[in-house]
């Protein structure tokens, strides 16, 4: 019998709307922080934290990720974002589509999980009526995010209608994931905690590579180095696991304490961590505010959520030019960082402003890693309007791009432009206003404006 194939589906949805249920209608098993563990969470019946649970669906061992809706804990769901191959969209029939339902399948876009499963819950508290004005209304923002057409399945975790047809669903379009099982060992921590009588006990989902027994890892980016004493997948102990695998590593030589979510877990000296990131950006077309210089955002790299700022730029005569601000819907970026994570190019990155309402879209948008420069500068770009005042037989006087006679005199050789894309040199200086000679290579005509551009270079970091 070969070993059951390893996927992971999220469970999004905005608060109350019965993912949890739904997790304990279609589980066996229940891993670390399954099920709102949380006194928290128990109280006032939502999740608060990335669940695990799991259950087996023919050849497949399906991990549900159960993400948070509250709208305070939308980097939570980023994070459970980032390590599933599929997500169920769970909306309450009693209540319809809410804010962080589509912030959420936004989330889902950006982090590349192509097949959504829509499910209606709660279909016990409501007639057929609504349960079809909720439907048409969840197409809807299917549509308008991009995602088209899925089957909308209809469920009550309470009476178990509809619970064999959401695993039918599920059978007919899961598809085991490519696993990179030959590349070096790579997994993100999303737990850690220490178990008496053994030491600190992480736990993650292999993204790439594999682990055995008495191997050594390293914890990044502390770059701390610790021998794996135990693997354990759903509480049953392993000699090895693969990418894919969701597990529980026994690590006593590290302090549980200096473990955070985000941190990776690797093969000794295999991983890169940067502060400093250059994107390929693409904006969120559902995102309303502006993409300023140095704006303050939350950047989720891989797991990992960290404040930073970001700077918007564009080439110029291969010059990256710092703008004030951005309306494109696709920019390069520079996102400094304020701790460093663990960056390879291939990562995606999502970003997000926590400091707009929820009642606001607050996803920016994501884009690719291009670069990880140890350190950034750009060039910052001031110009200066003026126009032909005459021309000359020999030259052409220019008036307005310089003030005083001496700032003419520093003019001297630099480059000027008409409005039309004339190009032409600053031979000297004319009389004592800041007028200045220009040898254009073609013809102009006076009162055209002409502009003078000055870049200035800087260096950046994070806070400075």
């Amino acid at each position: 019998m070969s070993d059951p194939i390893p996927v992971h589906v999220g469970l999004m949805g905005h608060i109350d709307h019965g993912k949890t249920e739904l997790a304990r209608a279609l589980s066996e098993k229940i891993s670390t922080a399954g099920l709102d563990k949380h006194p928290q969470a128990k109280s006032r019946g939502i999740t608060i934290d990335l669940g695990f649970t799991m259950f087996m669906l023919d050849d497949f061992l399906v991990t549900l990720v159960d993400a948070p809706g509250h709208a305070d804990l939308i980097r939570s769901v980023v994070a459970g974002a980032g390590i599933i191959d599929a997500a169920i969209v769970v909306v309450a029939a009693d209540k319809g589509p809410e804010i962080q339902t589509g912030e959420h399948i936004i989330v889902l876009d950006a982090v590349g999980v192509e097949t959504i499963i829509p499910v209606i819950t709660k279909i016990d508290l409501v007639g057929d009526d609504r349960i079809k004005d909720v439907e048409k209304k969840l197409r809807s923002l299917m549509r308008s995010t991009g995602y088209g057409e899925f089957p909308i399945v209809c469920v009550s975790a309470k009476t178990g209608e509809g619970i064999d047809e959401l695993k039918e669903t599920l059978k007919g379009v899961l598809q085991p994931s490519k696993r990179k099982k030959d590349a070096d060992f790579m997994m993100p921590i999303d737990h850690a905690f220490p178990k008496k009588g053994h030491g600190t006990v992480v736990t993650g989902t292999v993204q790439l590579g594999r682990i055995k027994l008495e191997e050594y890892v390293e914890l990044y980016p502390q770059r701390k180095k610790a021998k794996v004493r135990s693997i354990q997948v759903f509480g049953q102990p392993r000699e090895e696991a693969v990418a894919g695998d969701r597990i529980g590593l026994n690590l006593p030589e590290i302090n549980d304490k200096i473990v955070k979510r985000g941190n990776y877990l690797g093969e000794p000296d295999s991983l890169n961590t940067s502060s400093n990131l250059i994107v390929e950006m693409n904006r969120n077309p559902l995102y309303q505010g502006r993409i300023t210089r140095r704006m303050l955002v939350n950047a989720t790299v891989g797991m990992p959520s960290v404040v930073a700022e970001i700077l918007p730029f564009q080439i110029e005569n291969g010059r990256r030019i710092v703008l004030e601000e951005t309306v494109e819907k696709s920019f390069q970026a520079v996102i400094l960082l304020s701790a460093p994570v663990v960056v390879s190019p291939e990562m995606e990155v999502l970003l997000l402003r926590t400091d707009l309402p929820p009642t606001a879209m607050r996803i920016i948008g994501s884009g690719r890693i291009e670069e990880t420069p140890d350190s950034v500068t750009l060039f910052k770009k001031t110009t200066w309007q003026g126009k032909v005042s005459r021309v000359r037989e020999k030259d052409v006087l220019v008036e307005g791009i310089a003030n005083t006679k001496r700032l003419a005199e520093r003019m001297i050789g630099q480059t000027v432009k008409t409005e039309h894309g004339t190009t032409g040199t600053v031979k000297n200086a004319f009389g004592t206003r800041g007028v200045v000679s220009v040898i254009f290579q073609d013809e102009v005509h006076e009162s055209d404006k002409v502009v003078y551009a000055r870049f200035s270079e800087e260096e950046y970091s994070f806070g400075d």
